[in-house]
């Protein structure tokens, strides 16, 4: 896996973001403080029904969103040239925001069963985890750019 291509780095950080969105969700999630863990918001679209999942659903939604995750920060490191790389911790930030703005519309627009009513608890932490998703995607898009340059 070549890292100096930009789709690879790309996803590599946005993997990497996910994965400490996901650390993040499931110690929130198990310390009661938010309702829904990442896997269940890719589960109730992918399984078509709410929580709870079994172990391997769980797993399963996992993976799907570490995917979604690599393609959101693909779609990051292309937008980056075009807006310059000056601020990029806010721009990263910036970005996981409006991915959960643009996921908490659909499912308003969708009326995806299982997300009808969120309690507020739910959505601060939410809000949490996609700064954390953009602080992290932008930190690790920088390192992979500054180490490895574009081919």
């Amino acid at each position: 896996m070549d890292l100096r291509d930009r789709l690879t780095r790309g996803f590599v950080a946005g993997v990497i973001a996910a994965i400490a969105t996901n650390i993040y969700g499931f110690t929130t999630y198990a310390l009661d403080l938010n309702t829904l863990r990442y896997p269940d918001w890719i589960g109730i679209v992918i399984f078509n029904h709410a929580p709870p999942f079994t172990s391997f659903q769980v797993i399963l939604a996992t993976l799907v969103h570490l995917v979604f995750g690599g393609i959101t920060g693909t779609i990051f490191v292309y937008l980056i040239p075009q807006v310059t790389s000056k601020n990029l911790l806010f721009k990263g930030w910036l970005f996981g925001f409006s991915v959960y703005l643009i996921i908490y519309s659909l499912d308003l627009l969708l009326h995806l069963e299982g997300l009808a009513v969120m309690p507020l608890k739910t959505t601060l932490s939410d809000f949490i985890g996609a700064s954390i998703y953009g602080l992290v995607l932008a930190e690790v898009a920088k390192w992979l750019t500054n180490k490895l340059p574009v081919s």
